[in-house]
């Protein structure tokens, strides 16, 4: 009885490899497409892009009690949740500096706005 069920979680287990790879070499023959949820990228110029670099700057200026100013933006992403998500790295001049950063500016569905995330790179 032992020698029969070794036996049959190794068929098993062949069956399930085989039927991963097999699945794995139909999902690569797919076309790319965006997941609900996931990251996509999105050109600087879009007038929500623009917006949300904006404020972002406006936004951490406001907390550093110190002036910011939005230089590019040189990469934007968007991700649609409860609202939309935009994760951007923007050239920033700060005190006759300048800086890269990567802010996430989340765009409630009421069309207001939260600074998620600034980080200094």
């Amino acid at each position: 009885m032992r020698n029969v069920s070794c036996r049959a979680l190794v068929a098993l287990a062949v069956a399930s490899a085989v039927a991963l790879n097999t699945g794995a070499a139909y999902a690569a023959n797919l076309p790319t497409q965006a997941v609900a949820g996931g990251w996509i990228s999105v050109a600087s110029q879009e007038e929500m892009v623009l917006k949300s670099a904006r404020f972002a700057v406006a936004e951490q200026s406001r907390r550093m009690h110190s002036e910011l100013r939005l230089l590019s933006i040189k990469h934007a992403r968007q991700q649609v949740v409860a609202g939309t998500n935009y994760s951007m790295n923007l050239m920033v001049q700060g005190e006759g500096k300048h800086h890269l950063v990567i802010a996430v500016i989340w765009v409630k569905p009421d069309g207001s706005m939260e600074l998620t995330r600034w980080h200094w790179v």
